[in-house]
């Protein structure tokens, strides 16, 4: 979608700042003075994947509410996403699951057949329990969620938002419920923190508040910001014109969520409102951010860098970075001997980043491009959807 160029680089950036967090917490960086509660505050990368899936997912199906049109086809939309997630996805779990059989002591193991099963099928967000270099993809039962329930959302969405000012209460009940959730969740695990309580934070109500972002920006695309109130609508006019203001000011909000107000940054529970505190802060994250790259995109550089094959391959890479980052992190453990907390920070993160992008440059090659274009071919009768490879964790 050349209207959306930035979004490739944010993709990268979010993927880039999962891979720091999850060396800092292998390394054990996260306990820095300084750095550390910054490298382990990274997984706000997954809330602007979510973010960005729901404002290009979302959009077709709110236009066809917004206009009584048709429906986008529902199969070519199931098919190019099952395109874009599972074939990669597999590959990446079977090396997961070699490597776990190879060194069953170091990995924990294969598991039981469920637990295979369940990760084939993408449900292990359900269970509460994923392989260690697999621990990531909890996001990606998530987002198969909110992939199925797209199209009804989208749509009650574009109907709600023929009259725009119904359509900003549910989407600020809906993040008022992740918020909910959220605390809910905290103070369940703090009674009981055995209960699996976490499976609701990390599930698409729990995280609600990081969809909600993305579809009101993909709200204000199709409808317009004429509903909003003047002083929203003259913030909304700066903020598209300075998207670096913008930028700066999730800036602020990530250093924000770097300190005790948004919980611990190690495997302790928070309390009720530093999990609803934190949530709120990546809400505000990913929001900021996909407005910024969502904006007109201005100067002769950021055009160059938006358009550039680099950044598109970059866009591209994200998802195999995102699915085998973490393998790479236990595989770099096992051929050098090292315990978990363990190890050099930058020495471990330039060898897991290089072996990282190499297998990316080799999923997105052999798997990713041949298989879309596959899906794509197979799909191309049906009526033509604007939606781009959604934001993927």
């Amino acid at each position: 979608m050349q209207r959306f160029r930035m979004l490739d680089l944010l993709r990268a950036l979010a993927a880039a700042l999962v891979v720091l967090t999850h060396v800092a917490f292998w390394t054990g960086a996260d306990h820095l003075d300084v750095s550390g509660p910054l490298l382990a505050r990274g997984d706000a990368g997954v809330a602007v994947f979510f973010a960005i899936s729901a404002f290009l997912l979302l959009r077709p199906f709110l236009r066809a509410g917004l206009t009584g049109g048709s429906t986008p086809d529902l199969r070519r939309y199931a098919v190019r996403r099952a395109a874009r997630i599972l074939p990669a996805y597999w590959v990446a779990l079977a090396a997961v699951l070699l490597v776990a059989a190879l060194a069953p002591v170091r990995t924990g193991g294969v598991g039981s057949p469920l637990d295979v099963v369940l990760h084939v099928l993408v449900l292990q967000g359900y269970s509460g329990h994923t392989y260690q270099s697999f621990s990531q993809t909890w996001s990606l039962t998530t987002e198969v969620t909110f992939y199925v329930l797209v199209p009804v959302i989208g749509t009650v969405l574009g109907r709600l938002a023929r009259r725009p000012r119904r359509v900003w209460p549910v989407l600020g009940a809906t993040l008022l419920a992740g918020l909910c959730a959220q605390g809910a969740s905290a103070a369940w695990t703090g009674v009981d923190p055995h209960s699996g309580a976490g499976v609701l934070a990390t599930s698409v109500l729990g995280h609600g508040g990081w969809f909600a972002a993305g579809a009101a920006l993909a709200v204000l695309t199709e409808t317009g910001p004429s509903a909003l109130a003047s002083p929203v609508r003259r913030w909304l006019d700066f903020a598209r014109t300075n998207p670096g203001v913008v930028v700066l000011g999730a800036a602020l909000l990530f250093l924000l969520a770097a300190t005790p107000l948004a919980g611990p940054v190690d495997l302790h529970a928070p309390t009720p409102a530093q999990a609803v505190v934190k949530e709120l802060l990546y809400t505000g994250i990913a929001a900021l951010l996909v407005l910024a790259a969502t904006s007109p995109v201005r100067g002769t550089v950021a055009r160059a860098a938006a358009g550039s094959p680099a950044a598109r391959w970059l866009g591209d890479a994200s998802y195999p970075v995102f699915l085998w980052h973490v393998l790479a992190l236990q595989v770099v453990y096992l051929v050098t001997s090292r315990a978990l907390f363990t190890g050099a920070f930058t020495t471990t993160l330039v060898a897991v980043t290089a072996l990282t992008i190499v297998v990316a440059r080799v999923s997105v090659g052999l798997v990713e491009r041949p298989v879309l274009a596959q899906a794509h071919r197979r799909t191309r009768s049906a009526p033509r959807q604007d939606t781009a490879p959604a934001g993927t964790p």
